[in-house]
């Protein structure tokens, strides 16, 4: 009978110590970071590898880094709120923040500025020379992208039938495209071209034309991350230039601080989404 009892009470307390540790793996549930695929995939675990085991540093939580191929499919995954925390272009996070439930958090210091390049020694002198000429670009979606094309149309030529488009997996091979001679010109943006030419590109490369300005690329959270926690990595992220780790992760992919974003700086790109439709 005394051994009946024990055996009970054993269970029991199994039973309990099952449902507190279940209780509290729940709580220590990791969050899923993503990254816009600017940048060939090697290339954007090198760089944001480190931002990732800091948010794990600082929220006391696993943060799994994770990305995708195609601009197309890390886009499905926003919209099925895959991420807990994103890396995006400003025309991704319009539709994140409308209809997906992602807030702003941080964004890169100064504007978006879209480049169109040419190899040093082209022929071509300003973007209306590119009429008629093939111009490269990131996924047809990408921020840049659509940046050039409105570009394009301030310089009088329609982006769609007055240059041939060629759209390619990231900006490596749009400007990939430029050297081999298989696009007249790239149509990419500041951060990655010196992140991939190493500070090289005034040897390879001339800038044919700056594009009007939008905000920058940007952190957002979703809302299900809790205050506490969307304190902390905003706080992380802006503390970066203070700290030697943080200095160490802004140098390695040359990146600008960030300051704190709002909505509202991104009205801009909302009223360009809606005078496209």
């Amino acid at each position: 009978m005394r051994q009946d009892k024990r055996r009970a009470r054993s269970l029991v307390c199994a039973i309990g110590l099952a449902f507190f540790a279940a209780a509290a793996l729940g709580q220590d549930k990791g969050y899923e970071f993503g990254v816009f695929p600017y940048l060939p995939q090697t290339k954007i675990y090198d760089l944001y590898t480190p931002m990732a085991r800091d948010f794990e540093a600082k929220l006391g939580r696993p943060v799994q880094l994770g990305s995708k191929a195609a601009y197309a499919t890390f886009g499905e995954e926003l919209r099925r709120e895959t991420y807990d925390i994103a890396f995006v272009q400003p025309f991704d996070y319009v539709d994140a923040h409308d209809k997906h439930g992602y807030l702003p958090l941080a964004r890169r210091v100064g504007d978006l500025e879209g480049l169109i390049v040419v190899r040093r020694d082209s022929a071509l002198t300003s973007i209306q020379d590119l009429k008629g000429r093939i111009v490269a670009n990131p996924p047809e979606d990408a921020a840049v992208s659509q940046v050039t094309s409105m570009a394009l149309w301030d310089a009088g030529i329609h982006p769609g039938t007055g240059v041939k488009r060629d759209y390619g997996r990231n900006h490596f091979t749009c400007l990939q495209s430029v050297l081999i001679g298989a696009a007249d010109a790239c149509g990419t943006a500041e951060q990655p071209f010196r992140t991939l030419e190493n500070g090289q590109t005034s040897t390879r490369f001339r800038v044919l034309h700056k594009s009007a300005r939008i905000p920058n690329v940007l952190f957002v959270v979703h809302k299900r991350v809790s205050k506490r926690d969307r304190d902390s990595l905003l706080k992380t992220i802006l503390d970066w230039p203070k700290t030697e780790e943080g200095r160490k992760i802004l140098e390695r992919g040359q990146f600008v601080p960030f300051v704190a974003a709002t909505d509202v700086d991104y009205e801009v790109v909302r009223g360009y989404i809606r005078d496209r439709k």
